[in-house]
């Protein structure tokens, strides 16, 4: 509740110093006919991605039906405004209460699964940066390039991995919220180069129809950047705001997309209309979907 109603006390402020009459003008501009297109890829975005939690799991000798895995995954949506997408850990849980499947596996998968949307979306601005050059764009490549491949090192690396968990686990305030994973043979398992490259591809995909209903958005406010600068500003301004550990990037993911819009000549109010729409229909509606599943996995016994 406290990350929803400061969500609305920043829209609100964005709102304020954007000019309220010229957003109201914006929004009451928006071409209705696009809007479910917007979701129905939104939608179709995150079946592509439960279907890559159904792949790792299924690396792991852990075969659920399909529509139960997508249960699952929808409803760690629910918790995915938390900071850097951590509350979609709820999922472990889900699935050792329903399925008996282990932690250990359960939190190599998700670990895993935010590995790869960071990897998708760096490997996205990196194919936009060959048409568009922006240096912003260029700085978070550099960033989140060094985190993933210390990432992927410390995994690799069972020795390090060890050490630095046992450290961890020694200061009182981090080892009461610290996963029980220990040594994770399930975390080089899904890393091996094949596990990786399907990861990888899901990822892109899943991603890349996301970008889709974020240009039909744009589309739909008549703004036409093309697909690929499209893409380029939301997953720069996306990543920034993962990076910024804040719940769902709040504040730095809209000024971040707020800057880059009106660097391309926009005026603020209406790239403040496109952020905050594009928000809407994204990080919100997934958030919505996710509470609407959570119901359906808390109330049936999916796994019967």
């Amino acid at each position: 509740m406290w990350i929803i109603l400061g969500t609305l006390f920043f829209y609100i402020l964005l709102i304020l110093v954007s000019d309220v009459e010229k957003i109201s003008e914006s929004f009451l501009k928006i071409k209705m006919e696009f809007l479910a297109l917007i979701f129905v890829l939104g939608f179709l975005s995150h079946i592509v991605r439960g279907f890559r939690q159904h792949s790792f799991l299924y690396v792991l000798d852990e075969k659920i039906p399909i529509r139960h895995n997508m249960y699952v995954y929808m409803s760690g949506l629910s918790f995915i405004i938390t900071p850097g997408g951590a509350g979609t850990f709820i999922k472990s849980i889900y699935l050792k209460e329903r399925f008996q499947i282990p932690s250990e596996k359960s939190i190599a998968v998700i670990l895993l699964e935010r590995y790869h949307d960071l990897l998708a979306g760096t490997t996205i601005i990196l194919a936009s940066l060959l048409v568009y050059f922006s240096l912003i764009s260029v700085s978070l490549v550099v960033i989140s390039s060094v985190i993933l491949g210390a990432l992927y090192l410390l995994i690799q690396s069972q020795r390090i991995f060890v050490s630095l968990y046992s450290n961890l686990s020694k200061i009182r305030f981090i080892s009461k919220n610290l996963p029980e994973i220990g040594p994770s043979k399930s975390l080089s398992t899904l890393t091996s180069p094949k596990n990786m490259t399907k990861g990888w591809l899901f990822s892109i995909l899943g991603w890349g129809i996301d970008a889709l209903a974020v240009y039909v958005v744009f589309l739909a406010l008549n703004v036409d950047f093309e697909y690929l600068l499209t893409s380029q500003i939301y997953f720069t301004s996306l990543g920034y705001g993962v990076l910024s550990l804040l719940p769902g990037g709040i504040g730095v993911n809209e000024s971040v997309a707020d800057f880059l819009l009106v660097r391309q000549g926009l005026d603020l109010s209406v790239a403040s209309s496109l952020v905050i729409l594009t928000r809407l229909c994204t990080v919100w509606f997934a958030t919505i979907l996710g509470i609407i599943f959570t119901r359906m996995v808390l109330k049936q016994k999916i796994h019967s």
